[in-house]
């Protein structure tokens, strides 16, 4: 008798046992998708500090944007990119998709947002932000009244980008702006005018990315008259950028309109990139392309902003051009090229403009070194601080592409590495 009582009371405290431990790993319900539409947006307005928010799988149409404002610890999480889909094709107010400001610590994974009026999925003067498993698109295609951006960071610290895919913007499928300590990591960038941008931004680490069938595969840009003047320390490697000779879809005035289809990777008015080890090919305009702000003809009122590249070191990577004859003249610099390349693919062009004041090195005081990226390399500097006409270009250009053979010390980027270990 003394026995069974034990074992009752044995078996029942087994039983409390489970089902304490069921209801520590349920977690929050998913919301229901019968009335998604309606409730996502009250949810997000009441959500508390620390709060995961579940997304059924699923289409849902919106026809206003998603916001979160200043509430910290928030994760919104869905079933899978391309299994829960955020539709805003009848969009009718808001500019975004979806816009996360001023939020410390945010979480966004496992959803798609499409078709949206604006950027898809902005993030503004956030901190500690992950970007994980989600993907952005229009589907009717290359057109320019899509929006701008995909997934976009701007003004934010701790970033990490990492699983996602970006298609069918009119600028850029991923651009991160104005940004500190960034690591943005095995994304997937196809069918943009640029695939991947890294503007204005400090401190950062791009690598074991792919871009396909953009315009240009890759941008690292620093624009002028912007709150964060100038980017600066960027490690890009490991990265794919693989035929993107798509068209320029993007709307007339704009800087990513002047990009000529067939670029693999273009380097704009920033300093210290180190650009090793990545694979860089079939591109029929030029693979790699490093200039100065001057070169667009653009003026700037900002006394902070540096309009030169400096301390460019791009080193051991794999550059395999595409087809001669094939350069694409349907923008002004895509003319420029094909006249002084004679519509030969070109592995490097770079305008000539540099910093005045730079130490020599090797012979050049351009503070830009190439070194072991193939054989055979095609390279063209413009000299472009001795005229600007295409008859000034045929006069000065210099083909010597080993008077840039040198090395450049490297750089720290690590401030980010506590905040990303717990991620």
């Amino acid at each position: 008798m003394k026995r069974s009582n034990f074992s009752i009371l044995l078996f029942a405290a087994v039983l409390l046992l489970i089902s304490a431990c069921q209801s520590e790993v349920k977690g929050p319900p998913v919301l229901k998708a019968d009335n998604l539409v309606k409730t996502f947006q009250k949810r997000l307005i009441e959500a508390k500090a620390g709060e995961e928010i579940l997304l059924p799988p699923g289409t849902f149409e919106f026809k206003r944007s998603i916001s979160l404002i200043d509430i910290p610890g928030i994760t919104i999480r869905g079933a899978g990119k391309g299994k829960t889909i955020l539709s805003f094709k009848g969009q009718v107010e808001g500019a975004e998709g979806m816009l996360i400001k001023n939020v410390d610590g945010i979480t966004l994974e496992g959803f798609t947002i499409s078709d949206s009026k604006g950027d898809a999925i902005k993030t503004q003067a956030c901190k500690n932000v992950v970007f994980r498993d989600l993907e952005t698109t229009w589907t009717t295609g290359q057109l320019p009244t899509n929006g701008a951006y995909g997934l976009y960071p701007v003004s934010c610290t701790n970033v990490l980008m990492e699983k996602c895919e970006a298609s069918y913007a009119m600028d850029a499928g991923i651009y991160v702006g104005q940004s500190t300590n960034v690591v943005v990591r095995d994304n997937y960038v196809h069918h943009n005018v640029a695939g991947l941008e890294i503007e204005n931004t400090r401190n950062g680490e791009v690598y074991n990315n792919i871009a396909k069938e953009n315009t240009a595969g890759m941008l690292i840009f620093d624009m002028p008259d912007l709150p964060q003047a100038n980017g600066d320390k960027i490690k890009f490697y490991n990265n794919v950028m693989d035929g993107n000779n798509g068209k320029n879809f993007a709307p007339k005035g704009m800087i990513v309109s002047t990009l000529p289809p067939g670029t693999g990777m273009n380097l704009m008015s920033h300093s210290n990139i180190e650009m090793h080890h990545n694979t860089i090919k079939n591109h029929n305009t030029v693979s790699v392309m490093v200039n100065s702000w001057f070169i667009t003809g653009n003026p700037f009122k900002s006394k902070e902003f540096d309009p030169y590249c400096t301390n460019i070191h791009i080193h051991d990577n794999i550059i395999e051009r595409g087809a001669d004859g094939s350069t694409d003249i349907s923008t002004e610099s895509g003319q420029l090229i094909s006249a002084v390349s004679k519509g030969k693919a070109i592995d490097f062009i770079i305008d000539g403009i540099f910093k005045p004041g730079l130490p020599d090195i090797n012979g050049n005081a351009s503070s830009y070194c190439m070194r072991n990226n193939g054989d055979d390399i095609r390279f063209i500097n413009l000299n472009a601080h001795k005229g600007q006409t295409i008859e000034d270009f045929f006069k000065n250009m210099d083909t010597n592409y080993a008077k840039f053979d040198c090395e450049l010390p490297d750089f720290d980027t690590t401030e980010h590495d506590k905040w990303l270990a717990a991620k």
